[in-house]
């Protein structure tokens, strides 16, 4: 019944034996970038490069996706039937032409719509460039299950979390465009973090949240994503995890659905997979959190100790997180929290690649 401090020392020394003992809120000095003055100075080169990439972005851009864009950035973002249409429409425009493998035949996605209640999107960010697209046509996937389901004028808005540089550095009619279908821009540095406009950014979300108004997207990775040399538990980041922590004291329930992205290469290039994993469950009654195993449960992917633990309590829906047969308190339990979606999400991707190794039969693709 309990997910204690050895199931997840076990997870780390299990993943990487040199790796130093540590606390779970704490980090190995390896994890993140070497100084402050390092991260300064990337963020300064990341953000010119933006700025030229976007400037050449207009200059070349023709006068028909000016229009389009003018036109989006024009819709007002509110639950009805018209602009889930106008959103619909976005997502298609800016969705790959790619041929995507998908898990639509679990239907999860058309049980979120159906329960009517928020969910977190978490999505691992291995190709920046590309990323956005399978977003969109994840997007594309879940406003069809919201029509489907009835919901055409009662569902959550999507609110994408962002770096706050990819909205600051496009002209106005663009970032208007992208903050009219959800983009929220927070600040993605690591050891420079200005939390006060994360605070300002956040709190109005996780408000709408809490009131079943909004679905967050994140890439929790976000500035690690490129940081190859780091294990995918490293690279993600607590932040979810923390805004998780903080949702659970006013909301009883916060489902989390772990996504994977893939992409083919060489003569697959015109592939990509997206794998929907199962819902990750978390609850709190009283000061007990509880959580599900998601995508764990009877995974070849999964790491011997989480494998371990929930075969044990197999048939349990709701397994309290306790450390040394207490009830982790609020204060570390979000460490516990980033540990499992990590896991999940991990598990998610190497799915998503393993089903590039399996080339679709005719049969099986569907145009949306």
């Amino acid at each position: 019944m309990n997910i204690t401090p050895i199931n997840y020392q076990y997870q780390y020394q299990y993943r990487n034996i040199n790796a130093p003992k540590v606390a779970l809120n704490q980090a190995p000095a390896q994890m993140t970038f070497t100084g402050v003055r390092v991260e300064k100075s990337m963020q300064k080169g990341e953000y010119l490069l933006r700025v030229i990439a976007n400037k050449l972005g207009d200059l070349f851009q023709g006068k028909k996706v000016k229009e389009i864009t003018k036109t989006i950035s024009e819709i007002i973002p509110e639950s009805t039937e018209k602009y889930l249409q106008q959103l619909e429409g976005v997502s298609r425009l800016y969705s790959t032409s790619k041929v995507i493998d998908v898990n639509i035949e679990d239907k999860i996605l058309e049980k979120i719509a159906q329960s009517g209640e928020s969910t977190i999107f978490v999505m691992n960010h291995s190709n920046q460039s590309e990323d956005p697209q399978l977003l969109a046509f994840l997007n594309t996937l879940l406003v069809n299950a919201y029509r489907d389901a009835g919901k055409g004028n009662v569902f959550p808005l999507p609110k994408i979390i962002l770096n706050q540089d990819i909205l600051k550095t496009m002209n106005s009619t663009k970032r208007k465009a992208f903050e009219a279908v959800g983009a929220v821009g927070v600040d993605a540095n690591i050891k420079t973090k200005n939390t006060g406009i994360n605070t300002r950014a956040l709190l109005p979300i996780m408000k709408d949240f809490i009131a079943n108004k909004c679905n967050i997207f994140i890439f929790p990775e976000g500035r690690l994503a490129i940081r190859k040399d780091l294990e995918p538990f490293q690279r993600f980041q607590s932040g979810v995890a923390e805004m998780i922590n903080k949702i659970l004291g006013v909301k009883k329930e916060v489902t989390v659905v772990p996504v994977g992205f893939s992409y083919g290469k060489g003569e697959q290039k015109q592939l990509a997979s997206i794998q929907i994993g199962k819902p990750v469950i978390f609850r709190r009654e009283k000061d007990v959190t509880t959580t599900t195993a998601g995508s764990i449960a009877g995974s070849e992917y999964a790491c011997e100790g989480f494998a371990q633990f929930f075969e044990k309590h197999k048939g349990e829906e709701h397994i309290p997180i306790t450390q040394n047969g207490k009830p982790v308190g609020k204060k570390n339990v979000a460490d516990f929290i980033k540990d499992l979606l990590s896991e999940n999400l991990e598990i998610c991707t190497k799915e998503a690649r393993e089903k590039l190794l399996k080339p679709l039969e005719e049969s099986e693709i569907q145009v949306f």
